[in-house]
This record gives C-alpha cells, structure tokens and sequence, in this order.
C-alpha cells in the first residue's frame, strides 16, 4: 500500500511539474492555452506535494514540486501599487463590471451591490431581457444608459451618471456579440467595454481571439484617456492577454492590487477561482484602488475599480 502511494506521489508531482511548465510558456494552441489559466492552483498543489514528498524521504520528488513551486511564483508579484495620494485637479471615477449571469434571478443582490458601491459608471454583461426590466428600477440613479439585451448571454449595457456618447462599433460578430463605445466626460474618456465568448466550444477559440484583437486595434486607434473592461474569458497569464496589453498600449489595473480572482463563484474557496473579469486604462489614468465585490448570484464576482483621470484641459474660448 505504502508503494502504491510512492508512486502516486511521484505520478502527481511529475505531472504537475509538466503543466506548470507548459503555463508559465504561455503557449498559443487552444488546449496548452487553457493549461496556463490556473497557475495559482498549480502552486498550491505543488507546495502540498513538496511537503508529502519531504514526509515521504522522496528527495526527487521534493526537488520536482519545489522547481513548480517557483515557476509559479511569480503569479503572485505584487507589481508597482500606485501612490494613495490624490493629485490636485485630477478627477475621480468609480466603475463597476458585473457579469450577472443570465440565468441568475436574485435581482435584488445585484441592484444592492451597486446601491453600496455607488459606482459613476456600471457595465452589466450577459444582460437579457429580464434583467434589464428588474434594473430599471436603478434609472433613477444612472439616468445616461446604453442597453442591448440578449437571451443567449451576450448582452451588455452600460449604465451612468454622466452623459455619454455613444460611438459607432465594428465587432467580429456583429450584433450577434454587440459591446458599447462611448464617450464620457466632456468627449475625453473613452470607454469601451467587450464580452468574448468562453473558448470552449468548436470555433469560440478562434471568435475569442478575434474579439481581443478587434478590441486592441480599437482601444490603440483612441486618442486621450481611455478604459477597456469585460468580462474576457481569458486570464493574466494568457499569450492571448498579454497580446491585448501589447496591442493596445494599455494597462491592467490589476497591477499592484492582486489576483482580483472573479470565477466561477462555484469554487467557495477564493484561492480556486480565476482572473477572467478585466479592466485596463490607458497611461494617463491613476489606479486608486481594484478589488472584487460580493457575490450577487452569478457565476462572476463583481470588479470594482477606483480612478484618477487627467486634469481637465481648459477650454478656449472664441473672442
């Protein structure tokens, strides 16, 4: 019995060391990509078999699950956390990311979640028809609002205090996967948020590809301050995300804030969940504060992000 547990031990630990081998690479092919979203998990197992290795006498395999406890270090790598201090003349903005799920039906949750938060500006994915009659009720208090629900899970909406512009968007998938761009705060901040499909079933892969890229080109084409957030399907340690980063010229505001894991809510345990809800910002934009929210019966936590945007240049006035 004690061998047959030997060798499982070893199995596991030579097994684990290969996955985390293949994630820290980052590879592009469909089933390697999906190995690299659950690098933390990779870490955690692999202290557990380090320590049952070292209960064991099983040096090799002490030294394996050692090695996959430093590959996968460097998830945890706090980044630069940006200055708590306000600058003077720079404007505020809070915003809210909330997948709800279309088949979750605690509406009141979701309305109460905003209603604590009270963020300026609200982005609502996998909006269908019955969220978007139980969420009129917030209309009050985000009088400036872009809808498109959609049963199948694709809707979104974009909910505000301010007045913003709507501004024409060319997706892959047309009306079919619709996002919002617009533009807020007096014409200068540009928001644009996307949902890509889950790359799980038969072509969703190559449709989640090129969401981000279409959202990349369109974020790098803006001029002057600007936000991207979505629920994107794909997590920080993706070949796929760090394209988006480098095509966009953008920024997570992950950075210096954490993992910020949003799904699936599911796993209690927040250490078994993944980072696939995000937002990035342009340079210009200081990151006050990033954290998920509570859980409001989807499948998704909330993301709620705290910004500084740029001073407001001064407008000139004709003679």
């Amino acid at each position: 019995m004690l061998e047959l547990v030997r060798i499982g031990l070893a199995v596991a630990t030579n097994v684990l060391f290969l996955l985390s081998v293949i994630a820290a690479l980052a590879l592009r092919p469909k089933y390697l990509e999906l190995i690299c979203h659950f690098r933390v998990q990779y870490f955690i197992g692999a202290v557990a078999l380090m320590v049952a290795s070292v209960a064991f006498r099983e040096w090799v395999g002490t030294g394996i699950s050692l090695a996959a406890v430093l590959i996968n270090l460097p998830v945890f790598a706090p980044g630069q956390r940006p200055r708590n201090s306000p600058e003077i003349g720079r404007r505020r903005l809070k915003l809210m990311l909330m997948n709800v799920y279309k088949g979750n039906r605690q509406y009141s949750l979701c309305v109460g979640n905003v209603r604590k938060h009270r963020p300026d500006v609200v982005v609502l994915q996998e909006l269908n028809t019955e969220w978007a009659k139980e969420l009129e009720c917030l209309r009050g208090e985000y009088p400036f609002a872009d809808a498109h629900p959609r049963n199948e899970g694709s809707g979104i909406a974009l909910y505000s205090r301010v007045p913003f512009e709507c501004l024409a968007l060319t997706l892959p998938e047309g009306g079919a996967r619709p996002g919002i761009l617009a533009r807020v705060s007096g014409g200068e901040l540009t928001i644009l948020s996307i949902h890509p499909r889950a790359p799980i079933r038969r072509g969703h892969f190559e449709l989640r590809n090129q969401m981000l890229s279409s959202g990349a080109a369109i974020m790098r084409e803006m001029a002057g301050p600007k936000i991207c957030v979505g629920d994107l399907n794909t997590t920080t340690w993706s070949r796929y995300f760090k394209d988006f980063v480098e095509q966009s010229g953008m920024r997570s505001v992950r950075e210096g804030f954490g993992i910020l894991a949003s799904w699936p809510t599911f796993l209690r345990p927040k250490w078994m969940m993944i980072p696939i809800d995000h937002c990035f910002v342009s340079d210009d934009i200081r990151v006050v504060n990033a954290f998920v929210g509570e859980r409001i019966g989807s499948d998704h936590l909330p993301l709620i992000v705290e910004l500084e945007l740029p001073r407001e240049r001064p407008r000139v006035t004709a003679k």
